[in-house]
């Protein structure tokens, strides 16, 4: 369960505009294996979305900009399983802004890999799906999407490929990295990609009880301040069913009834669960690092009380639906987060 993402950009030489340089970049996602149900039946239809990251200001060259965590495996932003990285084709281009608009030509690149695929729909050979791709791709980043000066294509498309072997370390939690060069418009670039399992988003602080809740439903669980949890502050990635490079405790659950997470390793003390009686464990087994010296944010604790894990990271310890705030015991956990 990976996610897939840019990760940095190097520009080595500044294109021909004036003055520093405004890239961005298109990446159209294709999964092969997406199945469509048509009058009962499973029917091969491939599903396929386009991403943009930028534009980014102020380049020049002999620079090197790390890019805000975007993922475009899954096609929706979510973690998703990659058994064959032949099952799926990426397509990258990069791109200087003038007068242009990146969400536009995101959108037009979108509908054209669309039906670039339905028109291919009976095309077996992956080689010539993809160069059938290639062609619609690079035809719509051809297309002007504002005036009196079009955004320029530095080189043409390209075919992001990772490895089986590069998926396996993937999935131990270590970055496996795939870089291509592009070069056009007077302009040299390298663009690196991470796929990484980093485990599974839509975890969030609440701003109400403190603690570390799932907030992926339209439900936001119970919240032991009363109502539904209420998220602030950042998006969690927490690994599940195996430890990370970072190791971690195993037995930490999602709790059905009130949505939070909470300490599943002792089968004579659940908890006390603000939706009643005892927590109720569902889902992943989370392994949560705690103790080193690898990124994240620290200070979440797991309170003794109510066995849930909070953040202890300022005077108000929350509200415990044991009565007054959580009482921090054991390991600091240091939890990796996008802001």
């Amino acid at each position: 369960m990976i996610y897939i993402s840019l990760e940095s950009f190097r520009c080595h030489t500044e294109t021909d505009e004036a003055g520093s340089d405004e890239p961005y970049m298109i990446v159209a996602a294709v999964d092969l294996r997406n199945t469509v149900n048509i009058g009962g039946f499973s029917a091969p239809i491939p599903a396929s979305r386009a991403f943009v990251y930028g534009a980014f200001g102020g380049v020049d060259e002999q620079e090197t900009h790390q890019v805000p965590f975007l993922s475009f495996w899954g096609l929706f932003g979510e973690e998703r399983a990659l058994p064959n990285p032949d099952e799926v084709i990426f397509l990258v281009g990069l791109m200087e802004w003038d007068d242009g608009n990146a969400q536009s030509l995101r959108n037009i690149v979108a509908g054209s890999i669309n039906s670039a695929l339905f028109s291919s729909l009976s095309v077996t050979d992956r080689n010539l799906r993809v160069a059938l791709l290639m062609q619609a791709f690079n035809g719509a980043l051809q297309t002007p999407t504002g005036v009196p000066s079009t955004d320029e294509w530095v080189g043409l498309g390209q075919e992001l490929r990772f490895t089986t072997d590069d998926i396996a370390l993937a999935e131990t939690g270590n970055p496996a990295r795939r870089a291509l060069r592009f070069r056009g418009d007077g302009g040299d670039y390298t663009l690196t990609f991470v796929a990484r399992n980093r485990g599974q988003a839509a975890w969030r602080f609440c701003a109400k009880c403190h603690t570390m809740f799932f907030d992926g439903f339209e439900s936001k669980g119970r919240c032991s301040a009363g109502g539904g949890h209420a998220a602030a502050g950042w998006m969690f990635y927490l690994p599940h069913d195996h430890a990370g490079p970072l190791g971690g405790q195993e037995q930490w659950r999602f709790c059905d009834k009130c949505f939070s997470m909470f300490w599943n390793g002792d089968p004579n003390n659940l908890g006390r669960c603000p939706a009643g009686g005892s927590h109720n464990a569902a889902g992943y087994n989370f392994f949560l690092p705690h103790d080193h010296n690898g990124p994240g944010q620290d200070q979440w604790r797991f309170c003794d009380k109510c066995r849930v894990m909070f953040w202890n990271g300022e005077a108000n310890k929350g509200t415990c639906t044991v009565g007054g705030g959580h009482n921090a015991q054991g390991f600091n956990f240091k939890l990796d987060y996008t802001p």
